[in-house]
């Protein structure tokens, strides 16, 4: 037998307490009674008074405030088979792997940044079903919708953009993707999660709100960056230096919201500027608990029978024959 709620057998500790009162007074009254009257008369005083009674009630009520101890306990025995209903949303994330997504005006980079994202808010979900894209010019499925969040953990832990050849930034791409992905799942409670800077090399951004649209996604958009931008990161042989432009000049990327605004507010979505990561999660798990929720599956699972009602039945037993066993005193011979 296990029991649920093994840290309430504290409550067990008041038994022996309760014995200790119980045996002090029964003490205490014997030595009343002798100083009340002399022993030959105290049969004649007390005629209803009975140690085995007293004892017996004693017995009675410790035993009651066991069960009930065990009660509270919740045991559990044997098993059952429950019926488990599964509803949430399906949500795909899709992260920008293009090359300013290196740059480091947020620490440690915009990329690592969006990880955390994802990764936290994965790690909040509950029935919910994942997928997960990664985007540059084009995209691609790195996880279909699952349950399995620490497959998508893992898959987010190595995502870099080392993974796209061809760089800029499409989202009509993610959300033929992401429409895809979507093709078999419920006519509500479809959400696209895109982290980026916001950089629509592919000025996408009209031709991917009609899909969305006629696909019921729904889009929330997080802007990972800042407004005064930083140099992007270029690995050149062991040595790390900053991408050019055509005239030598150091790059500098900057957070460009206006196209990521206008998806999140013509899919009915909402735009969220990444600042705090805390703050931000908070801000998408508000609006994932406001979409419509469908039953993903059902499931049969065995679980532990809690039998907590039997033990507490038996203590309700108990307190109810010490109830009918209640000593009465005689007065005048009458029962009072």
């Amino acid at each position: 037998m296990d029991w649920a709620q093994p840290e309430k057998s504290i409550w067990l500790i008041f038994i022996p307490v309760l014995i200790g009162l119980a045996i002090y007074v029964y003490n205490w009254r014997i030595k009343t009674r002798e100083k009340f009257a002399d022993s030959p008369l105290i049969p004649q005083l007390f005629p209803t008074e009975s140690n085995a009674s007293y004892w017996f009630r004693v017995i009675l009520i410790a035993a009651g405030f066991l069960f009930a101890s065990l009660a509270l306990m919740d045991p559990l025995f044997g098993e059952e088979e429950v019926k488990i209903k599964r509803e949430g949303v399906d949500v795909i994330y899709a992260l920008d792997l293009s090359s300013s997504m290196n740059a480091e005006d947020v620490v440690p980079s915009r990329l690592e940044r969006a990880k955390k994202i994802i990764s936290e808010s994965v790690g909040r979900l509950g029935g919910d079903r994942v997928g997960l894209i990664v985007f540059a010019a084009d995209a691609y499925s790195i996880s279909p919708l699952t349950n399995d969040y620490s497959a998508i953990q893992s898959y987010i832990s190595s995502a870099s953009p080392e993974l796209i050849s061809q760089q800029g930034t499409s989202y009509s791409a993610v959300i033929s993707k992401a429409a895809e992905m979507f093709e078999n799942a419920p006519t509500t409670g479809k959400l696209l999660v895109i982290l980026s800077d916001g950089e629509d090399n592919e000025n996408s951004v009209s031709k991917a709100l009609d899909l969305a649209k006629n696909k019921n996604i729904h889009i929330v958009t997080m802007g990972i960056g800042t407004k005064n931008g930083g140099p992007i990161p270029v690995k050149e042989g062991p040595f790390e230096t900053f991408k050019l432009d055509r005239y030598g000049e150091t790059v500098i990327s900057k957070l460009v919201e206006n196209s990521m605004q206008s998806l999140a507010k013509s899919t009915s979505g909402i735009y969220i500027r990444v600042n705090q990561t805390s703050q931000s999660l908070e801000q998408l798990h508000g609006y994932l608990n406001t979409l419509d929720k469908e039953v993903q599956d059902m499931a049969m699972s065995k679980d532990k029978k809690h039998i907590y009602q039997v033990f507490l039945a038996i203590a309700l037993l108990f307190i109810f024959i010490d109830t009918l066993t209640t000593d009465h005193k005689l007065f005048n011979n009458k029962k009072q």
